[in-house]
């Protein structure tokens, strides 16, 4: 990859590190395990509500997880470093949860919240790791 590209995908990979890895699991990232095992409780959903219909805030106006990872996916390239294909998969997991999210259906959520879990996770680790690589990379 010539120079100036991968200098200009690094920028962008940290914008979408910050924008996105690091608001979408905000909250709930640092609740209690227990509070993702058993019954659904208010204080997840809520977490999960913020984090993921309200990943990224500008005053009144917010975007969910998947509406911020479309604003940024314009800007890459049209092939997709391995790491942020892992992440736009992630994304997908997240939009699908966040329909139940949305309408407040405990039930979906409640099966859905191991997945959504793990995708907050994939989004956050591929995005560090792919920004350390391009780091080391330069």
């Amino acid at each position: 990859m010539p120079g100036e590209a991968s200098e200009t995908l690094l920028e962008q990979v940290a914008a979408l590190k910050h924008d996105l890895g690091k608001y979408v699991a905000w909250t709930s990232a640092n609740l209690d395990d227990s509070l993702w095992e058993g019954p659904l409780g208010d204080e997840l959903v809520a977490a999960l509500r913020a984090d993921l219909l309200a990943t990224r805030k500008y005053g009144d106006r917010s975007e969910a997880a998947w509406e911020v990872w479309t604003a940024h996916r314009a800007q890459l390239p049209a092939e997709l470093e391995p790491e942020l294909e892992a992440v736009e998969a992630a994304v997908a997991r997240l939009e699908r949860a966040g329909r139940a999210l949305s309408a407040d259906d405990r039930e979906a959520i409640a099966a859905q919240r191991g997945s959504i879990r793990s995708a907050q996770m994939d989004i956050r680790a591929q995005l560090r790791n792919l920004h350390r690589r391009l780091l080391r990379e330069r």
